[in-house]
């Protein structure tokens, strides 16, 4: 069953403006009007909250009780050796020998800090976690990078070498083949060269033998 008086905004209230909830969010422990609750699930930290209809809402009897039923003052003060919130009548009459008794207020505020710090620490966890993610994500790209960068480095000095191991074929190739071309060449001027110095010898023989003939011919040719 829904509550019989309107529950305001939280938020709105801390601006000192009273505006009716729309919705309750358990995580805040407050009521939202459409506006804040707007704000709410656009915000980071909220946008996981867990929020009902605030028609939906059932609140607690501590929640909506702030009088005593007993002494009809303002529940101000909290007992912590009975659980339970006290006004001054009942503290100095039913509570009067407990300790720690503690204002309300202060024990509505530490109960909004620690369940608003569970859920820092959630949402602070869940950043811690998606961070790690992307921690090992780029390790992970960092280490595949290396890998690559290596696989190319060793391509490249195969292709290098296979290159060096052409070159050096073809070179050695073309060195035989002009060794062969000059062999050739060189044989081909000797065989000339000696063919040549054949017939120098047989001319230069052939003038000798002329020297010697001359000499000796008649040289009076009248008495044949």
């Amino acid at each position: 069953m829904a509550s019989s008086k309107p529950i305001p905004c939280g938020p709105c209230i801390e601006g000192k403006v009273n505006t009716k909830a729309d919705i309750w969010c358990y995580n805040c422990d407050e009521g939202l009007c459409s506006t804040c609750s707007g704000h709410h699930k656009r915000s980071k930290l909220s946008r996981d909250h867990k929020i009902i209809d605030i028609k939906n809402y059932k609140p607690s009897v501590q929640a909506i009780r702030t009088e005593c039923d007993k002494h009809g003052q303002q529940l101000n003060l909290y007992c912590p050796s009975h659980l339970m919130p006290c006004c001054d009548e009942c503290i100095s009459i039913s509570h009067s020998k407990c300790t720690g008794i503690k204002s309300l207020a202060s024990i509505v505020e530490k109960t909004k800090i620690e369940k608003s710090k569970e859920s820092i620490e959630k949402d602070i966890n869940s950043i811690l976690q998606l961070l790690g993610k992307i921690v090992n994500n780029k390790s992970q790209n960092i280490k595949r990078g290396e890998q690559e960068y290596k696989s190319i480095k060793e391509f490249i000095v195969k292709i290098r070498n296979e290159i060096d191991k052409h070159l050096t074929h073809l070179e050695k190739k073309i060195y035989q083949e002009a060794d062969t071309i000059l062999n050739q060449e060189k044989s081909k001027a000797r065989d000339l060269i000696a063919e040549i110095e054949g017939k120098q010898k047989n001319l230069k023989k052939m003038q000798d033998q002329l020297h010697t003939v001359i000499p000796h011919m008649p040289q009076n040719s009248n008495h044949f």
